[in-house]
């Protein structure tokens, strides 16, 4: 039975190592992941002196303001400054700026990035733990089929 107590110790080891070099693999991404999900961009932007802007296809921004005055034109979008917006545009009052802002962007054409950092840290964490269960359970079932012979 000393097999089974040296291969017992050998799956502990392998696997810390294992859990180890997968996390701190993982770590770079996931840090990213929370710093994207919890940044306020907008009043990133205030602080370095931007603005946020909002997308509006161009044929629909025609009849709302100038060009060059009320909104920029880039590549088919017309791109106007939230408050520059919410004056033309009274109708959004009640919505929310980032309700808006991911609503603007879709009709756009450019859908928003969401981030979920918890889902990503639950899916490397059942990663990290599923591959050292996974190489417990066939160690096991060789030993098993192993003293059957």
């Amino acid at each position: 039975m000393n097999v089974r107590r040296g291969a017992s110790r050998v799956w502990v080891v392998a696997s810390v190592v294992f859990i180890m070099i997968f996390v701190g693999t993982s770590y770079d991404g996931l840090r990213t992941e929370f710093h994207n999900a919890y940044t306020d961009f907008d009043a990133e932007f205030a602080k370095y002196g931007g603005t946020t802007q909002w997308p509006v296809l161009c044929p629909q921004a025609a009849a709302r303001g100038m060009i060059g005055t009320d909104y920029t034109e880039k590549d088919g979008t017309c791109w106007y400054e939230s408050k520059t917006f919410r004056k033309l545009y009274p109708e959004y009052h009640d919505v929310s700026d980032h309700d808006l802002s991911a609503k603007l962007y879709a009709k756009a054409g450019q859908p928003l990035v969401e981030f979920h950092p918890w889902r990503k840290l639950l899916a490397v964490a059942v990663e990290a733990v599923a591959v050292p269960i996974a190489v417990l359970l066939l160690g096991w079932a060789c030993l098993w089929a192993g003293v059957g012979f």
